[in-house]
């Protein structure tokens, strides 16, 4: 595990096939462009490694609740981080289409599992999502 953005971690020539499994929890929907980032991960792939994801699709980039229109957009731009008008949120069929575009071979997929994210039961809290688990193979 690294801290800092994923791609300026590992998106360099020495992560190439390095790895033989990446395991990503709560972590896709973060991406401000999934597409990069699952071909960051396919290049960090061994030839038969995998990618084992477990976690929602709620796009931490969907953006503020109003978007510019045409005419403040220079304004929004100087004000907001740029992401949160390129960044796309994906259905997860899209991710899924994504994925084998990339070159990946889906081995399993489950969609709606409950997953708990925070709980304290001396205070009723909960946080839950509905997640997508699936485990993609780079093909040897």
């Amino acid at each position: 595990m690294a801290a800092g953005e994923f791609l300026d971690c590992y998106n360099k020539p020495e992560e190439k096939e390095k790895w033989s499994c990446i395991a990503s929890c709560f972590f896709l929907d973060t991406a401000p462009d999934i597409v990069a980032y699952f071909t960051c991960i396919w290049n960090m792939l061994k030839p038969g490694g995998a990618l084992i994801n477990l976690g929602p699709l709620l796009y931490h980039w969907s953006g503020p609740n109003m978007r510019p229109d045409e005419t403040k957009i220079g304004q929004y731009s100087r004000l907001r981080d740029h992401r949160y008008l390129e960044s796309v949120d994906f259905c997860w069929e899209d991710v899924r289409e994504i994925l084998l575009k990339v070159g990946f071979r889906i081995e399993d997929e489950k969609t709606g599992l409950d997953c708990t994210y925070t709980c304290d039961s001396e205070s009723f809290m909960y946080t839950g999502y509905k997640c997508v688990y699936f485990v993609a193979i780079k093909p040897e």
